[in-house]
């Protein structure tokens, strides 16, 4: 006898042709895997000892992030912002020995706080993400720890990372920005990350593993770039991410010193291929903004198989995107999604995306539903080197996001994955599995006290949003530097 049927709803069923969706379906699970996908009157459809009802609901395969968000969001803080104003890295916080901002109990919190709100909304698997504005050349180190010991407490499937620059910014007292460089602390933060990568294998049975991450591309010199890859292929061709050509003055910056673009760059550099996923890569040739013609880069990011993320919320919250996710689509590369914002909502992200798409191609038919659930399943499973994620089928491993569908909010349900990515949001998941375990249910995390979490992570969020404050050479209160978007009274804001 199974363990586990999910019995009633539409399933999104892999099938020969990709994605399908069975209405009054059923999902079976036998330990951590998939043995049954197709409708409970069937006779090879086997009995289980717990029977989810699912009617009305949308059984999915779990979502996959690749970009998200994992410690407290300081970009929630520039939304309708200034993007010339706000608060600044003074180079002090460069001196070795300068203690962070959070206590090693402030990140721990801050780590719970993010892996809950992944899996709460539907996020089965995530490749992390945590902000590089307040840390210099590598990642602090309680924090990957944290994060590895929430998603395994969680029940949570992470790919984690400590990141690793060359290029570290920081603000003159005059608001002057400058970058200094150090490849010995790009080094020792390359080395560090091998060593976390050694230390995940094995742990919370296979649900975590180790990635390079050099931060961003600008930020590393060709060497660093290509022992990164030299480096994956000595672990067995880990997955290498990075932040690439995400602003417009990136681009700009390598046009004014180089005849190649950016993509021929990496591709000259060999930091492309299967186990790299670029995240934006947003200005390539052909976009409106960098006046250059379309060129190769399409081609030859698909052609080496290169995974693009794209994160559609915080690209519109900035004002800028890729043109155009259809148009990646098209050139054959593999999209992935990623949130790299809170909230850590993939169904939002497809929206989005979707809606900008259209707008920016001119065409109702564009964006379409099924190149961005594609995008959260199989593209995301594709670019880290999993097969047996992102599809409900027999043989693959039993992570299963299930949502709420019908209700006012909604509408009348006539194709549900119009209605899923159209009319609902990650806040709709009612249940998750993740290597066939429940680690939500009732669309609350399963042993995890949200209320105490919640206030835990605001008194985090006050100490951290005071320490930037406390950066600040011209000494302005916080209500200035960072400005609420109406007047807030009653409270002490500090």
């Amino acid at each position: 006898m199974a363990d586990i049927a999910i019995r009633g709803g539409w399933v999104v069923a892999w099938g020969e042709k990709g994605h399908q969706v069975l209405d009054s379906g059923t999902v079976v699970v036998e330990g951590n895997r998939i043995v049954f996908v197709g409708f409970p009157d069937d006779p090879a459809c086997p009995s289980a000892e717990r029977v989810i009802d699912a009617r009305g609901k949308l059984v999915s395969p779990g979502l996959i992030n690749l970009h998200g968000i994992a410690n407290l969001d300081l970009q929630v803080l520039r939304i309708d912002g200034n993007p010339t104003e706000g608060y600044n890295r003074p180079a002090s916080v460069l001196d070795p020995g300068t203690p962070h901002i959070l206590s090693d109990a402030d990140f721990r919190t801050s780590a719970e706080f993010c892996v809950a709100a992944m899996l709460k909304a539907g996020n089965t698997s995530f490749g992390q993400v945590t902000t590089g504005f307040t840390m210099p050349w590598s990642q602090a180190e309680p924090e990957p720890h944290a994060l590895a010991e929430a998603a395994d407490a969680m029940g949570a499937r992470a790919w984690l990372a400590r990141f690793y620059q060359e290029g570290c910014d920081y603000t003159e007292p005059d608001g002057t920005r400058e970058t200094v460089w150090d490849r010995s602390k790009a080094q020792a933060g390359l080395d560090s990350a091998i060593d976390f990568i050694r230390y995940l294998r094995g742990r919370a049975d296979g649900r975590l593993t180790g990635f390079l991450f050099p931060y961003r591309t600008e930020k590393c010199s060709d060497e660093l770039l290509q022992e990164t890859m030299r480096q994956s292929r000595r672990l067995g061709n880990v997955h290498v991410r990075s932040h690439f050509s995400q602003r417009l003055d990136e681009f700009q910056n390598h046009k004014a010193k180089s005849s190649r673009t950016m993509v021929e760059w990496l591709q000259d550099i060999e930091f492309l291929g299967p186990q790299v996923c670029l995240t934006h890569a947003r200005y390539i040739a052909g976009h409106s903004a960098t006046g250059d013609p379309p060129g190769n880069d399409l081609d030859i990011l698909a052609r080496t198989g290169t995974s693009v993320c794209f994160c559609p919320v915080v690209s519109a919250r900035n004002g800028r995107t890729m043109e155009s996710f259809s148009r990646y689509v098209a050139a054959g590369i593999n999209m992935g999604l990623g949130t790299d914002t809170f909230p850590p909502d993939l169904v939002e992200e497809m929206r989005v995306g979707a809606l900008i798409n259209k707008v920016i191609d001119g065409q109702q038919n564009a964006g379409t539903v099924r190149d961005f659930y594609n995008a959260c399943t199989i593209g995301g499973a594709k670019a880290l080197g999993r097969d047996d994620l992102g599809r409900l089928a027999p043989g693959c491993t039993a992570d299963i996001s299930i949502f709420n569908l019908p209700g006012i909010s909604a509408g009348p349900v006539d194709d549900p994955m119009r209605t899923f990515v159209h009319f609902c949001d990650g806040w709709d998941c009612d249940m998750v599995l993740v290597d066939g375990k429940v680690v939500v249910e009732g669309g609350n995390v399963v042993g995890v006290d949200e209320e105490d979490l919640a206030n835990r992570a605001q008194q985090t969020w006050k100490k951290y949003k005071a320490g930037l404050v406390a950066w600040d050479q011209a000494k302005r209160p916080a209500d200035v530097l960072i400005p609420p978007l109406f007047p807030i009274a009653g409270r002490n804001r500090g």
